[in-house]
């Protein structure tokens, strides 16, 4: 049974754990949130960990027998590109801020462990890319599996036989925002690693290759064949990246077998162009276009490039844009305890389920703590107390999301039996632990610009 409480701008707050519904206020101190730090990292909700190879598995595997059970029989030990760069990205925020990271004492150097074992996997696999680039596989939808696997063995980095829908354009963006935007901000030097030119080049030739600005992919959820609003906002908001540190930097060239391959800020910038026009035609829909015929006008995926976006400091396309879109979320997805991919959802995390009315898809708990991160981004970039209140709102439900074991699983579902709304069994979820992470983060830096803007 869950505890009711008042949450602001949101109205009712349906905290999961006990313990946590005592410490969700309507305002934060600094004390306030170095405490929360605590408190979830004693209670290893905020565990996260890196395997020697510098990869992880989507489902956290903690020191608890059922975290073990969690991964592997949901084959969730795996690792994906996109959720391993989530979790980069809490790494890099939260190691830059000592203050933020006492409890968690998380390596200064773990997230370019992260980051290099995405690169390091598509190295291994660099024939996914040429096969597209020279025309030897198709990249059509029927093959996917052809196209460079963006899931694949956190330990050995290497490909998993079984077949998947592998056509996931955000999730190579991903891996290129991380890298361009860590030598941009010169948080990364580019001696550091020659298999990251060999990457840039590879991705940047295929990219033109598969139209990335009109291509269709799978999209976040790899369930459906598209135009994804979300894929081709991440390539645009990893392009920029991309074009403006090779514009100081200069054009990095990767040779293999004689054939050089290229990564020029002029080829960045023209198709970030061709991206952005893309996106202001389908304005906020997430796809107009599919392969059979589908369209659907509001997705909790449309998240993932604003959060890039929000951590380069520039919006996808506007203020407006962003706002409209998780006003759109807001509206017409958000449920009690976390948010719906989108409407009409039947998968739980496990299986897809035919028995759920309307108003029973399973609600993820990612989305609340990574709009949370979003909107301090905007308050912090304007000063916009409007901003911070969503902020805040938000951030009380990334708590109340807690499950009563004190981990935080991928969502929640309504069990078969009970008709209950309980955890899934994805638990803990290493993508929404490290979204709770960076809103942990994010609250900490807005709680210091308010401070410092009364003194």
């Amino acid at each position: 049974m869950s505890n009711i409480i008042q949450n602001g701008l949101f109205g009712q707050l349906h905290v999961q754990n006990p313990e946590i519904a005592q410490l969700i206020k309507g305002n934060y101190t600094l004390e306030d949130i170095a405490h929360l730090h605590k408190v979830l990292a004693d209670k290893m909700t905020t565990k996260i960990r890196r395997y020697k190879s510098g990869g992880h598995s989507a489902v956290t595997v903690l020191d608890l027998d059922h975290t073990l059970e969690a991964a592997v029989d949901g084959l969730l030990i795996f690792q994906w590109d996109r959720d391993n760069i989530m979790q980069c990205l809490a790494e890099l925020a939260i190691a830059e801020k000592p203050s933020a990271n006492a409890a968690l004492q998380i390596p200064a150097d773990q997230w370019k462990r992260g980051l290099r074992s995405s690169i390091i996997h598509h190295r291994k696999g660099e024939e996914r890319f040429l096969d597209i680039i020279h025309g030897r596989k198709s990249g059509y939808p029927k093959d996917y599996f052809s196209r460079p696997h963006i899931r694949y063995n956190p330990f050995s980095l290497h490909e998993v036989g079984d077949p998947w829908g592998h056509g996931q354009n955000d999730s190579l963006a991903f891996v290129n925002f991380l890298l361009f935007h860590a030598l941009k901000t010169n948080r990364m030097a580019f001696s550091e690693d020659g298999d990251y030119a060999a990457f840039a080049a590879l991705l940047h030739a295929y990219f033109w290759r598969i139209h990335v600005w009109e291509d269709f992919d799978l999209g976040a959820w790899e369930d459906r064949v598209g135009e994804h609003w979300s894929s081709i906002a991440c390539a645009l908001v990893s392009l920029r990246e991309q074009q403006t540190f090779l514009d100081s930097y200069g054009a990095l060239r990767y040779n293999r077998l004689g054939h050089d391959y290229w990564s020029t800020a002029h080829g960045a910038g023209e198709m970030a162009d061709k991206c952005e026009t893309r996106l202001r035609e389908l304005g906020t829909m997430e796809f107009i276009r599919s392969d059979n015929g589908e369209t659907r006008d509001v997705d909790l995926a449309q998240l993932n490039p604003l959060l890039l976006a929000a951590f380069s400091g520039r919006p996808v396309l506007s203020d407006a844009n962003t706002l409209a879109i998780l006003d759109n979320i807001e509206n017409r997805l958000m449920g009690h305890i976390g948010i719906r991919r989108y409407n009409k959802d039947i998968w739980d995390g496990r299986i897809n389920r035919g028995d759920l009315g309307p108003g029973q898809e399973a609600q993820w708990c990612h989305g609340s703590p990574q709009m949370s991160y979003i909107y301090g981004e905007m308050y912090l970039r304007t000063g916009d107390e409007r901003y911070y209140d969503k902020q805040l709102a938000h951030f009380n439900r990334a708590l109340a999301a807690i499950s009563p074991r004190g981990l935080y699983p991928e969502c929640y579902i309504i069990d078969m039996n009970t008709r209950e709304w309980v955890a899934d069994a994805n638990e803990p979820l290493a993508w929404a632990q490290s979204m709770l992470i960076l809103s942990l983060v994010q609250m900490q830096n807005s709680i210091e610009r308010k401070q410092a803007g009364n003194n």
